[in-house]
């Protein structure tokens, strides 16, 4: 992260995966959350 922010141009390819981990990231930790709990079952 760090270093994204030191960079004024990060390539668009970062920025996808960026956009990518903290948009998926978050439903992606729930889902797994709900699964190990049980709700699905």
């Amino acid at each position: 992260m760090v270093k994204l922010i030191k960079e004024k141009e990060p390539s668009p390819l970062i920025q996808k995966l960026v956009l990518l981990t903290f948009g998926l990231g978050p439903i992606i930790i729930m889902i797994w959350f709900l699964t190990s709990k049980g709700f699905f079952n």
